[in-house]
């Protein structure tokens, strides 16, 4: 089978610090992947070195079925790779339009037709389209974060802790636009610590402890596990 992403064995060193090790993991076209874990797991470390902004010291890196390990980030998002990064980081001085538009790589009438789509998504987004960046709220930041990822309609979207200091319900209000987006044929990797509800929005997940997987599965069986629970109280 040809996968979307496929990493072999992958290794990343901080320094001396082996961060993540020995890491294999497969997503398929519009899957919907959860990456479950505690804090210091290596997951955030994991979606780095797939867009590109970590170096491996280890294994092999897919995308496509394309070896991309020596394309820089920059060429990796043009492949199609999104990237979400943890913290959100919209550009504080742009509008909201603003920063959906800079993150197009389609024409004026097409990046006017995804942007109505974002809104679609996000209405509350639509609602602020003049605002800047700075004024946004942390729940509305995070939406944009996710929007402006998508733009680039990408056939992998990482997204990295999108629920981080959201309320539960900006939180559902983020994850669960989850699963359109992979039913309309973008892969997602949802990096989370929020088990409960990274295993209710996706369709498979990947267990990580100390920068390695300890389990793997649906997410469905992973919900009733006693064991996913124990990883993140470092019982595994």
């Amino acid at each position: 089978m040809k996968y979307i992403l496929e990493t072999r064995n992958l290794g990343v060193r901080y320094g001396e610090i082996t961060a993540v090790t020995g890491l294999t993991i497969r997503v398929e076209a519009g899957e919907a992947v959860a990456l479950v874990g505690a804090n210091g797991a290596g997951k955030s470390t994991l979606i780095k070195s797939i867009i590109g902004l970590l170096r491996l010291s280890q294994g092999e890196l897919l995308f496509d079925g394309q070896d991309v390990r020596a394309v820089a980030a920059h060429l990796r998002a043009r492949l199609g790779i999104g990237y979400s990064p943890e913290g959100r980081r919209v550009f504080p001085g742009l509008s909201v339009r603003e920063n959906l538009e800079i993150a197009s790589f389609a024409g004026a009438p097409e990046t006017r037709r995804l942007i109505a789509r974002m809104y679609e998504f996000f209405p509350a987004l639509a609602q602020k389209e003049s605002a800047l960046g700075w004024t946004l709220s942390g729940g509305q930041q995070q939406m944009l974060a996710v929007c402006r990822a998508l733009m680039s309609q990408p056939r992998l979207l990482l997204l990295d802790e999108p629920s981080l200091g959201l309320s539960p319900k900006l939180t559902d209000e983020v994850l669960w636009r989850i699963p359109d987006i992979a039913k309309a044929g973008t892969a997602v990797i949802l990096a989370e610590q929020n088990l409960t509800k990274a295993l209710e929005v996706t369709s498979r997940a990947y267990v990580m402890r100390v920068g390695s997987i300890v389990l793997e599965g649906p997410s469905s069986e992973l919900r009733s596990n006693p064991s996913v629970r124990n990883s993140f109280l470092g019982g595994l």
